[in-house]
């Protein structure tokens, strides 16, 4: 596979340098690999992308059978022996408590089962299938047509292929590790937004790409993106894209969020610590007031 990246890379070296979120000409080079694959941020809406880019008939193929990720969970599609385990064990390597945890906090009010989310980039639905356990109503949404097929028939889920089939008016829009992959992150920001009801929350999970993480470490920095990951999220890309809603932006390690989220006034615009190498974003649908 990484014999065909460099190919594709050499080939597209020349290809359209505009930015994939706002289609914006003006762009500058951040960090280079290999000679011809670079990493680019956008002047305008602030997306750094991965040059060259990937139209979105090549990823919606990519992610059908080639993509793979080498933790053993994420596209692995575990036989009925293994399953076993990984349900005994509650996906315990892919454990979703701390984000049920943040769920509820920000629903208090509400019982679990009232709490309606969408998991969106599902995989097979080990995460669905945890916060369907757990009482909540969670749809779920997979590019890959083998994981999503996988998680119906082995999981029970209902995992669907086509956006247009998602509800809408939901209180959560979850991603984890996600949004690094898609063609357009504004396009998944759009989706989110219209598929949230008002007061909902957008919650994304990514590589930091944040300046303060490339200065505390840049060698771990400079290998969160390539060819899995094409676009390289920023604190600043999330502030100029949620300009006009609240929002709470922090890094990893992640003990201690449920807490920094509960103590959030869900009205003001919020940064904490950047120097992790995973960042998550958390904001409302409303306007800063």
């Amino acid at each position: 596979m990484k014999y065909k990246y460099l190919a594709r890379s050499i080939f597209n070296y020349f290809g359209s340098k505009s930015c994939p979120a706002c289609g914006s000409q003006d762009v500058k080079m951040m960090a280079r690999k290999f000679f011809v694959t670079r990493l680019f941020k956008c002047e305008n809406c602030f997306l750094q992308f991965r040059h060259p880019k990937d139209n979105e008939s090549f990823q919606f193929n990519f992610y059908q059978r080639e993509y793979e990720q080498n933790d053993n969970i994420t596209t692995k599609l575990p036989s009925d022996e293994e399953l076993i385990v990984m349900k005994k064990q509650n996906f315990a390597n892919k454990d979703v408590s701390r984000y049920s945890k943040i769920f509820k906090n920000l629903y208090n009010h509400l019982s679990t089962n009232e709490i309606s989310l969408i998991d969106y980039g599902s995989s097979w639905g080990y995460q669905s299938f945890q916060f369907l356990k757990e009482g909540f109503d969670c749809s779920s949404f997979e590019i890959s047509e083998p994981r999503a097929r996988y998680g119906n028939e082995k999981l029970g889920l209902n995992i669907k292929i086509n956006e247009a089939e998602l509800p809408k008016s939901n209180h959560i829009f979850f991603s984890s590790h996600v949004i690094e992959h898609v063609p357009s992150p504004k396009k998944m920001i759009t989706l989110g937004m219209q598929l949230l009801n008002m007061g909902g929350y957008f919650i994304a999970e990514s590589p930091n790409g944040s300046i303060e993480f490339r200065e505390r470490d840049p060698k771990d920095y400079n290998k969160l993106w390539g060819e899995v990951h094409p676009n390289f999220l920023t604190s600043e890309f999330y502030s100029h894209a949620f300009n006009d809603y609240p929002y709470l932006i922090t890094s990893s390690p992640f003990n201690d969020l449920p807490q920094l989220v509960e103590k959030w006034d869900k009205k003001s615009q919020v940064k904490l610590d950047l120097t992790g190498a995973q960042m998550v974003i958390i904001a409302r649908n409303c306007k800063v007031k």
